[in-house]
């Protein structure tokens, strides 16, 4: 029976076999009596990594592990099973969790095997900090970074920080900075502000990426300093659409572009919409400025907006355009980022299109003065009738081939108008003259003016 009790007694830890040590990364320090975690911001959850080791050159049962004291918890998935028999220099790891958002002093006993050391915490009287996130849930500022998650170059989202007072005393709001590359205060409450018991104070910061990549940046918040992280992604942009308001595919028209987007833009990007144009093949050489944008010129630059669907010239949803007067195909392209669509207009070739018809008479001839467009460029053929006031006609109509004149015109002219005067010598009295009708042919047909009087 001694014998037996003996061995039983040798089987059991001796006391000094364990020692209790605190880890923090590769660093592992003994803990002899005490261990102060210092202040703790009200409702901060701290947690201490320890460390139980058999430090005798023989095995150790280690069947004992207390952590007791308001605040402080050991999280079950860091308890170590019980009991365990550790070699010598085996280890057991745990996790001590203090938090507490009443402010005092705070103490907890851990007791093991031959081991009795006191942790401290002390909650001062400070606000308690914390912010919303996404979804709506809050989340302690200490538990880890405040994350804006992606956001779209050009965006700037807000997240609503909350300075709770979780303490029996009216607290003030210190001071309040935000640091790094895209964040900053979107708003703060005003210089003095004080917040009651069970009271919140808010503020907001924010984050507008200006390039895609992660940023990181500090909020502190008196003197507790908090990491701030964004990623910026560039959003890719709808695909637009040419929506084109033109009454008819001729020339000497107005029209008007839109551009549609297939979705709404998640940031604020800059298109261009450009008129090209390449005339029939008769006239191949053949320029014409009169088509254009309203703003002048065969270029204009849009603005997409977030949540917009239409593209925007200046303050409009649309911009008017001219087709010219030339016949050709006229194209509109628009460009917005990768995208490009374009749409084409036909302008088939015109019987002459007369502007203007004026009559101007002297005492010894008369003129006749026609404006207006040839989008065929051949106009020529030239026939004038005159009538006396009774609308007979004075003589047989007075033709003229006016093809070599048009045409060295049209070969130093941009576009397809004309100005003609055509000066008929009067023998007699040109009272007697009381109106006139002319007509101008070219490849596509003939246009005859009304009677027009002097």
């Amino acid at each position: 029976m001694l014998l037996a009790a003996l061995l039983a007694l040798a089987a059991g830890p001796a006391w000094g076999q364990f020692q209790l040590y605190l880890v923090n990364g590769d660093i592992v320090q003994q803990i002899v009596n005490t261990y102060g975690l210092g202040n703790v911001a009200p409702g901060t959850p701290v947690a201490v990594s320890l460390q139980i080791t058999n430090i005798s050159s023989a095995p150790a049962l280690l069947d004992l592990l207390t952590v007791t004291g308001a605040g402080f918890s050991v999280p079950a998935a860091d308890t170590p099973a019980l009991p365990v028999t550790l070699g010598p220099q085996q280890s057991v790891d745990f996790t001590v969790v203090f938090q507490a958002t009443s402010p005092g002093t705070y103490s907890a006993a851990v007791n093991s095997v031959g081991i009795s050391v006191t942790l401290t915490a002390t909650v001062p009287v400070e606000l308690t900090y914390q912010w919303v996130t996404g979804t709506g849930a809050v989340e302690l500022l200490s538990a880890g970074p405040v994350t804006f998650g992606t956001v779209p170059v050009g965006q700037s989202p807000a997240i609503e920080i909350l300075l709770y007072n979780y303490t029996s005393a009216t607290l003030a709001v210190p001071s309040v900075s935000v640091g790094g590359s895209g964040f900053s205060l979107l708003s703060q409450p005003p210089a003095g502000t004080t917040v009651s018991p069970s009271a919140s104070a808010a503020l907001e910061v924010q984050f507008t990426p200006t390039a895609a990549g992660t940023s990181t940046g500090t909020l502190t918040i008196g003197g507790q300093s908090f990491t701030l992280t964004g990623t910026g992604v560039i959003a890719p942009l709808p695909a637009p659409s040419i929506a084109l308001t033109l009454p008819e595919p001729d020339s000497d028209e107005q029209g008007t572009l839109a551009v549609n987007l297939s979705a709404v833009p998640q940031a604020p990007a800059a298109g261009t919409a450009t008129l090209t144009f390449v005339p029939i093949a008769s006239i191949p050489n053949a320029s014409d400025p009169a088509i254009a944008f309203a703003t002048g010129g065969q270029s204009v630059t849009f603005n997409v907006f977030i949540g917009q669907a239409q593209a925007v010239f200046g303050s409009a949803n649309s911009i008017p355009f001219q087709t010219g007067t030339t016949a050709g195909t006229l194209t509109v392209t628009v460009e917005l980022g990768a995208n490009t669509v374009e749409q084409s207009i036909v302008i088939l070739p015109a019987v002459v299109g007369l502007t203007a018809v004026q009559g101007v008479r002297s005492n010894s001839s008369v003129e006749v003065d026609l404006t207006g467009f040839d989008n065929t460029r051949t106009a020529g053929g030239l026939t004038f009738t005159f009538f006396d006031a009774n609308g007979n006609e004075l003589a047989a109509p007075i033709q003229a081939d006016g093809s070599s004149d048009f045409a060295a015109y049209f070969q130093n002219s941009a576009g397809g108008t004309f100005e003609l005067k055509a000066v008929f010598p009067v023998t007699g009295d040109t009272s007697q003259i009381a109106s006139f009708q002319a007509v101008v042919a070219n490849s596509a047909g003939n246009v005859t003016t009304a009677r027009t009087s002097f």
